[in-house]
């Protein structure tokens, strides 16, 4: 009998760490397995081609014209988070206000990142600065590789999420999804090529996601407090 108790207790606590584990890592909408990057993307130019050449071009150019205050939003841009669409949608588009929203589209960013990350393992593409010591970033340069780019897909995927939440200002959601990519390059750690890439896997893993059931249902509520909180009709 004491071993029996001491078996289910051993195993109510792996069942209860594995539970406390899936809840850290949030909700899962869509998954490696089903998207593999390396399969779907083109590889990126490489590093002794024309593209590449310009593409540096354009990272020096704007490195030579950005001001204090593109450096600033570019800066600013390194916080992937849905929230930054505020100056878009108002001052009522908080974590604060949308405490779901804030929680549905944190596990949207981390399926995102499981997504994104082994294509960049595979391409091990060097950042633009490693490259070509002419490039001075004005942010700080991740240690992992360049293509495609994480920021790009991660604010492109927010957007096409929100315009689909909001289609009265689909446009200008689409717009500022990009400028999270383009402050990317602007602040020297991407290339257009690996930013271009990351819209790309934004929209196909949107795909998927608008055919996960569970995905679906959070996208809803997610819908009703948004368009509540900013004084949309249904």
């Amino acid at each position: 009998m004491k071993r029996f108790l001491k078996t289910a207790l051993v195993l109510s606590v792996i069942l209860s760490l594995t539970a406390c584990s899936l809840y850290a890592k949030g909700k899962i909408y869509v998954t490696p397995a089903q998207i593999d990057l390396t399969k779907l993307l083109p590889p990126p130019p490489a590093q002794d081609s024309e593209q590449t050449k310009k593409e540096i071009g354009e990272i020096l150019d704007f490195q030579e014209n950005r001001t204090a205050k593109m450096s600033d939003y570019a800066a600013a841009d390194q916080d992937i988070n849905v929230f930054r669409f505020a100056g878009l949608l108002g001052a009522n588009f908080t974590k604060e206000k949308l405490p779901f929203t804030a929680r549905f589209f944190a596990n949207v960013i981390g399926n995102e990142v499981e997504i994104v990350g082994p294509a960049k393992d595979f391409w091990k593409r060097p950042r633009p600065s490693v490259y070509d010591g002419r490039i001075k970033p004005c942010l700080k340069v991740p240690r992992n590789a360049s293509y495609p780019s994480g920021h790009s897909a991660a604010g492109n995927l927010m957007a096409i999420i929100l315009a689909n939440m909001l289609p009265e200002k689909s446009a200008d959601i689409f717009s500022r999804g990009w400028e999270f990519a383009l402050n990317r390059i602007i602040g020297g750690v991407h290339y257009r090529s690996d930013c271009e890439a990351g819209r790309i896997a934004a929209t196909i893993m949107a795909a998927y996601m608008f055919n996960n059931s569970g995905f679906k249902t959070d996208f809803e509520r997610s819908k009703t407090e948004i368009r509540k909180a900013l004084g949309y009709s249904r």
